[in-house]
């Protein structure tokens, strides 16, 4: 696969994902609890863990294209700039306004030190809720940096290490158990992300699988089958979300051969991701309050918006980012590189 291939194929992936996490919020109003709609769990099944993946990915590809010459210092400084600067950002500046609308949420926030102090350290209690995802991909990241520095000349051990331990914490970690900065739901999603650096590693090498149709059709299969059976915990869990991953990939290498009319949002998932919930909560438990339209109303225009008030967001302040220090500064405390033209 050529490089503007492998950058549309992710850029994919990408797209998918975010679209898949923004829905799976835009089902708030369905009636009685959305979280057992089948179309949500049905999903549930491999947005996350794609998310996860692609993180993986893109660490691998990074890695490898600097021969692994990074330092731990840089790199927890890109890092910490790309997740951890919006992540207190966005929960600082939205903290006060969340407790003060608490009449409007589900969740009420007490307006006190105790309840902003929980809502940036502990993942069950974030003002944000949706921000829980930036903290355990930091923890992930981190670690599979120092794991790849300490074993670069075994890298086969790596992947042993890697992959007993991350395939023990899906099976064994209990996420609600362990809230502080999201230690549970690292552990449990930690066997994606070395997928992705596993399929980075040897994509070349297992393309000719993922590119064929059937192969996608038995992955589909599979997921479909393990679904319905409704039992989604351990193994069953497991190979469910991976045989939908692969299925996805499978799809990805598809859309890029057809150059399917996604291209517009590209490099702007990540923007997406990170302003979704404000549109999410005004065009539906705030609009609710005021309206009385069908749930599937409000999951339209939840959708809607927020796919595309953010992508206009960061449109705007990259095509102004040359010349506006305010619009560049934005960017970087929402973590985007402000010398990056996108247009």
């Amino acid at each position: 696969m050529v490089q503007s291939q492998r950058i549309r194929f992710i850029s994919f992936l990408q797209i998918v994902g975010v679209v898949l996490v923004i829905l799976g919020h835009s089902l708030h109003e369905y009636p009685g609890d959305f979280h057992q709609f089948w179309f949500y769990r049905m999903f549930q099944t491999v947005r996350m863990p794609l998310f996860v993946f692609i993180s993986g990915y893109l660490f691998m590809i990074s890695m490898v294209k600097r021969d692994y010459n990074v330092s731990f210092g840089d790199f927890i400084r890109n890092k910490s700039q790309r997740l951890l600067v919006p992540y207190f950002v966005l929960t600082i500046v939205t903290f006060v306004p969340r407790a003060l609308m608490s009449g409007y949420a589900d969740d009420p926030v007490d307006l006190d030190i105790s309840s902003f102090v929980s809502s940036i350290l502990f993942s069950d209690r974030l003002t944000i809720v949706f921000l829980w995802f930036l903290p355990v991909v930091f923890v992930l990241l981190c670690v599979s940096f120092i794991g790849l520095k300490l074993f670069r000349n075994r890298i086969s051990l790596f992947f042993l290490t890697g992959g007993i331990l991350s395939i023990a914490g899906y099976l064994y970690v209990n996420q609600w158990a362990w809230t502080f900065m999201g230690i549970g739901r690292t552990a449990e999603l930690a066997v994606f992300f070395m997928c992705g650096i596993a399929y980075a590693r040897w994509k070349s090498d297992i393309d000719f699988l993922f590119g064929q149709w059937w192969f996608g059709g038995i992955c589909a299969t599979i997921w479909l089958i393990l679904f319905y059976t409704d039992n989604l915990s351990g193994v069953y869990g497991l190979v469910c979300s991976l045989s939908g991953l692969a299925m996805l990939i499978t799809l990805a290498i598809t859309a890029c051969e057809w150059q399917l009319g996604w291209l517009h949002l590209e490099g702007y998932n990540y923007m997406m991701y990170l302003l979704s919930w404000f549109t999410c909560v005004l065009s539906q438990q705030i609009l609710h309050h005021f309206t009385d339209f069908p749930w599937w109303v409000y999951t339209i225009i939840a959708l809607l918006s927020s796919i595309y008030i953010p992508w206009s967001i960061g449109k705007i302040l990259h095509r102004y980012s040359p010349s506006s220090r305010l619009a560049r500064s934005v960017l970087w405390l929402l973590g985007h590189n402000p010398n990056k033209n996108r247009i």
